[in-house]
């Protein structure tokens, strides 16, 4: 039987990650994993709300100026985007179930916080380019070309959440690595098609302000990125942590996850210039940064990648992408204030390999 809180005096700093003891205080004076802790930090010094973005008349003026193809590109993109927020905003808490580590527990909380500031930065935006918000929003689960990819997006958590009264650990332990190897797919390739065609148009002065929003929420998804990536490391190279044998049993099913994202993120692409392109971005280049991205996400997590070298592209999108650079304002345009309420954290001492994704 579970307790809101273990009373005895457990050090845990000795604790795994996951299924050790219950936790007691949430105490933040030692840790197992300062990394996780440091990334925790990170993550509230990003405190951002979208109304730091004005999306006054010239987003609703650039709106109407799309051409139909273009608009169509916009509309879809916002709405796979808040599908796959609303199943962040509500799924990191079911990470805790069995967590035994302080640290990465305030990290999840505050992940999951951002998550819901995404979703409504969502809504922030569709309420000020659109005549009638609501249709947006009505037609998201009707939209067969979003819902095609709503299994694959929501199976691990659900697998997950249905776990909770399992009494076979290392089937427990499975669906809870597994549910992290999605979410590192869903952070670190499932929305870049999305992101590359918002910051295309911004590019080409059109819809700016929609593209700074989506920068900062890009560049909260690194951090999240980086994070899935830490915890998959510490499962699979610390022994203590009980997952070795679940990584390695998993090898095949991982592959096949990251060959699916890939495969299903070039067929929304293909979708969504099947009318015509943006100038600067087309299905053709699309397929190739996701094969690009792909192999990139793989290696982070010691996976052999499943494509040729690709070479990235669309470099200029690291004006949008890479944390540092999203503090400037990559366009000509009003630079805005993007840490509201932030305070100095030394990144320089933290070890997050692979920070700038």
């Amino acid at each position: 039987m579970k307790n809101i809180i273990n009373k005895k005096n457990i050090d845990t700093t000795k604790q795994p990650l996951f299924f050790g003891e219950d936790l007691n205080l949430q105490r933040y004076d030692k840790y197992r994993y300062k990394k996780i802790f440091d990334l925790f930090l990170h993550q509230m010094s990003f405190y951002w709300r979208p109304e730091e973005i004005d999306l006054g008349g010239k987003e609703k003026t650039d709106f109407i100026s799309l051409t139909d193809h273009e608009k169509f590109i916009f509309t879809k993109n916002l709405s796979y985007q808040i599908l796959l927020d609303s199943v962040q905003g509500r799924g990191i808490g079911h990470l805790l179930n069995d967590c035994s580590n302080p640290e990465l527990e305030a990290y999840c909380k505050a992940w999951e916080f951002f998550e819901t500031i995404h979703s409504y930065s969502y809504t922030y935006i569709i309420k000020n380019v659109y005549a009638n918000p609501s249709e947006v929003f009505d037609e998201i689960l009707t939209d067969k070309e979003v819902l095609k990819r709503t299994t694959s997006v929501t199976k691990y958590y659900d697998d997950l959440i249905n776990s909770v009264n399992e009494k076979d650990v290392n089937n427990k332990k499975k669906k809870l690595y597994l549910t992290l190897v999605s979410i590192n797919i869903l952070e670190g390739i499932r929305f870049y098609v999305s992101f590359a065609c918002a910051y295309a148009m911004a590019q080409n002065k059109k819809m700016e302000g929609n593209a700074k929003i989506i920068s900062l929420i890009n560049r909260d998804e690194n951090l999240h990125l980086a994070f899935t990536q830490t915890v998959l490391k510490y499962l699979k190279d610390n022994k203590d942590e009980g997952f070795k044998h679940i990584v390695k049993e998993c090898e095949e099913t991982v592959i096949k996850m990251y060959e699916d994202a890939a495969k299903e993120e070039m067929e929304w692409a293909a979708y969504l210039f099947k009318d015509g392109s943006i100038l600067g971005l087309n299905e053709t280049i699309l397929v190739q940064y996701m094969k690009h991205l792909t192999n990139k996400r793989m290696r982070a997590i010691g996976t052999k990648p499943l494509f040729p070298d690709t070479p990235n592209p669309i470099n200029w999108i690291q004006n949008w992408t890479e944390s540092k650079r999203v503090q400037n304002a990559p366009q000509e345009t009003e630079i805005e204030s993007y840490k509201i309420g932030s305070f100095d954290q030394d990144m320089g001492k933290m070890d997050v390999d692979g920070f700038n994704f």
